[in-house]
């Protein structure tokens, strides 16, 4: 990975904080001397009052000063974060797009004459072309949400549903079908009782969820152990996806729904992602007043909610929708 942004990101970092204490630092250091000089050895009262002002001046510029070093070091962290993400989704693009390459050529040279392999060189071609158009949607689609132009369509639909939709949606990629046979993901209904209906966007809340359980596929090893529960508090309907993976330390907690941010696992550092999902996650459950939360411990998985507001009508909209 080249390194270069990172550099020169921490480079003009250095240089502005040997600005700072050039031109402010030292001159709000010697601005406090004065005042407290003035404090100390002053005798009428105004020499007080200027003790005071001057001081509290120095403690103003030493708050702005913090500020202004807290906001640079947070935007750079950031340039850095969006300069990896570039990287990091160029690989992915390129990917498919070699394979892409790869097979046309392959096609176009003549050298295949059986109909078997051709119809197999067509499959892949197809496959890698819609693993590369779910790349752009994915990006289109948090840029809408960033420039606040994204438009929520909601209606009343079943939990239950909405789960069974994502796994279906999901099931195509990592052939969930398979985990449900071992025992490996397993579905829990929610308890005996009215069914749980909410009013969402369901094209987007279906992805909210497909991105958890993706997360949730990737991050375990070969042994997986999924859980996909439905629950309820108070008036919430609650979603919850629990997984046994590496777990996210706590100081990663409070910043993995932001975007751009990735927890590395120190055991496979080359687990592919664009460090958007769980922020997509985050900024649709918002969007329909909603809430997602982890916990987590080191070695014993992850444990992601959703909770969402519920309402009293039965869900009727997503079966007519599917029905169409």
């Amino acid at each position: 990975m080249d390194n270069r942004p990172g550099e020169i990101q921490a480079a003009r970092l250095r240089t502005l904080v040997v600005l700072v204490l050039c031109f402010a630092v030292l001159p709000g250091a010697l601005l406090l001397s004065v005042g407290i000089l003035v404090l100390v050895f002053g005798h009428q009262p105004h020499d007080y009052v200027f003790g005071i002002l001057i001081v509290a001046l120095a403690a103003t510029l030493a708050g702005g000063i913090l500020a202004t070093l807290s906001y640079v070091r947070r935007s750079t962290s950031l340039a850095r974060l969006q300069a990896e993400f570039v990287q990091r989704v160029s690989h992915d693009l390129r990917t498919p797009l070699t394979s892409i390459r790869m097979f046309v050529e392959t096609l176009q040279s003549g050298r295949l004459q059986d109909a078997e392999r051709v119809t197999e060189c067509l499959d892949v071609i197809s496959e890698e072309t819609m693993r590369l158009t779910k790349m752009v949607e994915r990006l289109l689609g948090w840029a809408r949400m960033e420039a606040g132009k994204r438009v929520f369509h909601k209606q009343r639909a079943s939990v239950q549903e909405l789960v069974e939709r994502a796994l279906t949606v999901l099931d195509v990629e990592v052939m969930l079908a398979q985990l449900r046979e071992r025992g490996k993901l397993v579905i829990e209904p929610p308890a005996p009782g009215p069914s749980l209906t909410v009013e969402v966007d369901v094209d987007a809340m279906v992805e909210a969820l497909v991105n958890l359980l993706q997360n949730a596929v990737r991050y375990t090893g070969d042994d997986k152990q999924i859980r996909v529960q439905i629950g309820s508090r108070d008036k919430e309907a609650l979603i919850t996806v629990t997984d046994n993976g590496p777990g996210i330390p706590k100081q990663d907690q409070g910043k993995i729904f932001e975007k751009f941010y990735r927890v590395v696992d120190p055991a496979d550092p080359n687990v592919n992602g664009s460090g958007l999902g769980l922020a997509i996650v985050h900024q649709i459950v918002r969007a329909h007043r909603g809430s997602v939360v982890v916990d987590s411990d080191l070695g014993r998985g992850a444990v992601f909610t959703i909770a969402l507001p519920v309402v009293e009508e039965p869900a009727s909209a997503l079966q007519a929708a599917e029905a169409v």
